[in-house]
């Protein structure tokens, strides 16, 4: 096939004419705020009536007035579906907006004062360019007039059927689909303002994150506290060792009982021990400072 009639992709914007593009940008931004806010009427303006046809009108002309018509009705509904999934994109974006706005607000209390403004600034900035998409794509998908062939096109206005006219036909097909294109040209900008306004909410969210990672990477941890519920029954040498004398105490008090001779040469070592086991307990009773029910951190 001759290359001639292959279409190429758009080229690129020439370094020289960057300027005047962002400038353009820049303008149509501006167009598409002020559009979100401003009132419209309810339906386009009329337009001037199709002349009479000079030439036959065949049912060719009809079928090609009807492609065009229906062609109209066809981007109405691409256009309505894509502003419905730019709700779908918002409803996953307003949660998790919400969570991070209160997380940096609740948690983020003891990190750097910069981090925390830039990402509360961010979040902000995103919250108010999710509310304009969403009134823009509320807008868009809200009740609009739409042109039909009804009654008007087979009875006239003393109440009786019309002679079929191709040509009648085919000129209310026109008029209809240049009227419900010129509605969708308008309904275009609604939608792509939501899809802007959407991107530009999610790039300041992204942005956003960076500083947030950064306050959890460097937020403190909370120490961790134990409870004990209940009796410890605590087993170590120390308590070994004091029921070991314990048992030769009661060994030398029942020699004691029983030879009264002995008494004065039984008292002095089992004054010792009873000193000993006393610094014993002592010692256990530091090291068991932490009791049933007290807390402590491990």
């Amino acid at each position: 096939m001759n290359p001639r009639f292959i279409a190429e992709p758009p080229p690129a914007v020439p370094p020289r004419a960057l300027a005047k593009h962002l400038r353009q940008l820049l303008s149509r931004a501006r167009y598409i705020l002020w559009q979100i806010v401003v009132p419209f009427n309810s339906r386009p303006e009329d337009i001037d009536a199709f002349p009479e046809p000079q030439a036959e009108v065949t049912d060719s002309h009809v079928e090609q007035c009807q492609w065009i018509f229906d062609q109209a009705e066809e981007r109405r509904f691409h256009l309505e579906q894509k502003a419905q999934s730019t709700f779908g994109l918002m409803v996953f974006l307003v949660p998790l907006l919400a969570s991070l706005f209160v997380f940096i607000i609740n948690r983020a209390t003891s990190s750097g004062t910069g981090i925390r403004t830039l990402a509360i600034g961010a979040l902000v900035v995103s919250g108010v360019l999710l509310l304009l998409g969403f009134i823009s794509a509320v807008r868009a998908v809200s009740v609009k007039s739409s042109e039909t062939l009804y009654l008007d096109s087979v009875i006239d206005k003393a109440g009786q059927f019309r002679e079929y006219s191709k040509a009648f036909h085919a000129r209310g097909l026109l008029y209809c689909a240049v009227m419900n294109q010129a509605m969708n040209d308008h309904l275009a900008q609604f939608v792509k303002g939501a899809h802007l306004l959407t991107a530009g909410a999610v790039i300041a969210l992204v942005i956003a994150t960076l500083p947030i990672s950064f306050v959890i990477l460097y937020l403190p941890t909370s120490p961790t506290q134990t409870q004990i519920v209940g009796p410890v029954e605590v087993s170590s040498p120390e308590l070994s060792g004091i029921r070991e004398e314990v048992g030769t105490l009661k060994e030398d008090i029942g020699k004691l009982i029983s030879s009264s001779e002995a008494a004065v040469a039984v008292l002095k070592p089992l004054e010792t021990k009873v000193e000993r086991i006393d610094a014993r307990l002592n010692k256990m009773q530091k090291l068991l400072s932490v009791g049933p029910g007290k807390k402590g951190q491990p």
